[in-house]
């Protein structure tokens, strides 16, 4: 991953200034969405970058040791041997950035990848998650026990309440808590934006969660009724691109929740490569969070191979 981000002093009255031009920010929203998409071997090359920065998830009450072990082997394996040779990418490693499971699945995880001899990154949610609203204690100790289980990655839920009535201080010092409970695994914020009412919120929490420390900065839970948008996204990699411009640490970026399709995976990278660079083209900054987003991907692969669509149940499942 990114090299820790140690953070800065909280400098409210930074914050207190921000106002975020709503109108342009939909504008370029627009002009990204509105790109010619790569077709053919560039396209296919694309989406294997696309594969390589999942973090393969499960969130579900129904997780079980067996469904996070099936997780991990297709985090291993995503796309199809004979699928990858075709494309002289067999012996690449290609793998999906890490997998993520709730805290009590962590220990599965962590032995599923081992049992496979794989040194992939187990990440875990924490700190509440998707709510973020128990007590502070439960949540720092949420967040020990899953380091303590083998998480080397923490996606932590900041406290909304919080945000919404502009007690940025408070916020600050919960996730320098948190940053300090993670010790050496990397921490990725949530900012929950479906939920923050407007672009200058998610753009003062987004300055406040890298000045506590974070490592990354995510959209969303997945389990709000917003998730990842793309002019949300232009808000939160414009805060990212001026705290490295005043601090020169960068910080990775997240989108998380309704990332479905291989061409939005492509918009994704697209909107990263523009706004940021090539620099967090990488799973050590730029992260995707999905569950059913791999599938399709595989599916435009083998289109890509054979000039035929497969049905579901001829790739693996994820």
């Amino acid at each position: 991953m990114s090299a820790r981000n140690p953070g800065t002093e909280l400098d409210l009255d930074a914050i207190s200034k921000v106002r975020v031009n709503t109108q342009a920010v939909l504008k370029r929203a627009q002009q990204i969405q509105g790109h010619k998409l790569l077709k053919k071997q560039w396209q296919a090359a694309w989406l294997l970058k696309a594969v390589t920065c999942i973090d393969l998830t499960t969130l579900a009450g129904d997780d079980t040791p067996s469904n996070v072990h099936r997780l991990c082997l297709k985090a291993i394996q995503p796309i199809r041997h004979d699928l990858l040779r075709k494309l002289d990418m067999n012996d690449k490693g290609v793998t999906t950035a890490a997998v993520c499971v709730y805290p009590s699945r962590v220990a599965d995880a962590v032995t599923s990848l081992k049992a496979a001899n794989s040194s992939l990154p187990v990440a875990s949610v924490a700190t509440g998650f998707p709510a973020g609203q128990t007590p502070l204690e439960t949540r720092l100790q949420e967040v020990r026990m899953a380091v303590s289980d083998g998480a080397t990655e923490i996606d932590i839920v900041i406290n909304r309440t919080l945000a919404l009535t502009g007690q940025w201080k408070a916020m600050y010092d919960e996730i320098r808590q948190f940053r300090e409970a993670c010790g050496d695994a990397h921490m990725k914020t949530i900012l929950a934006i479906g939920e923050l009412g407007t672009f200058t919120n998610v753009y003062k929490a987004s300055m406040v969660a890298m000045m506590a420390g974070s490592d990354f900065i995510k959209t969303s839970t997945g389990k709000e009724s917003v998730n990842a948008t793309y002019p949300v996204a232009i808000v939160m990699v414009r805060a990212i691109r001026d705290y490295f411009l005043c601090t020169g640490h960068k910080v990775g970026f997240k989108p998380a929740g309704g990332i479905r399709t291989a061409q939005e995976s492509l918009v994704w990278l697209s909107l990263i490569k523009e706004e940021l660079g090539n620099d967090w083209l990488c799973p050590q900054m730029f992260r995707l969070g999905a569950s059913s987003l791999l599938a399709d991907i595989e599916r435009q692969i083998y289109h890509h191979v054979t000039g035929q669509y497969a049905a579901y149940h001829e790739l693996p499942m994820a």
